[in-house]
């Protein structure tokens, strides 16, 4: 039996970010998350969207060998909306049966 909507909406995932410059607005920042590849991706993001260094995604899109593929809340500055991240990036555990 899956989780409902409702609960999926409780329970989303975080992502670690270090934070790297300003935004163009007072209220935003620029922060970066690491890749798998190893390679860092820039996006620009609400301060208040930040809570402990992390900031929210969604569920794992796939999972492959200790590695999620996650959907961001905003597109990177290279133009990525999915990026693939270890396992160890992410706060929080998936749902069974997700990705």
């Amino acid at each position: 039996m899956g989780a409902t909507n409702e609960e999926q909406a409780e329970a989303l995932m975080r992502v670690k970010v270090e934070e790297v410059g300003k935004g163009l607005h007072p209220s935003e920042v620029v922060v970066q998350i690491q890749t798998a590849e190893g390679d860092p991706e820039r996006l620009v993001v609400d301060r208040r969207s930040i809570v402990d260094g992390t900031i929210e995604v969604g569920y794992p899109i796939r999972k492959n060998n200790g590695y999620y593929l996650i959907e961001l809340p905003r597109e990177t500055i290279g133009g990525s909306w999915r990026i693939w991240v270890l396992k160890d990036a992410v706060v929080g555990e998936p749902l069974e049966g997700v990705a």
